[in-house]
């Protein structure tokens, strides 16, 4: 496994945890705001962590 496939994989998973967490909103699935603004926390969280993984693997292919 490569460096950009682990990356890849990564981003994946964040994209799928981003996805449950809208699910869960989208479900109803909040206490109360406190858990709401958590979840949206970590939303926001995770798409920056898939947008830093995004501008590595955009250096390495510019790299190669």
């Amino acid at each position: 496994m490569t460096i950009t496939d682990l990356l890849d994989r990564i981003k994946r998973t964040l994209k799928e945890e981003q996805s449950a967490i809208a699910e869960g909103m989208l479900l109803g699935r909040m206490q109360d705001f406190e858990a709401y603004k958590k979840s949206v926390g970590i939303a926001e969280g995770l798409e920056r962590a898939y947008m830093i993984i995004d501008e590595v693997l955009k250096k390495l292919d510019e790299d190669e």
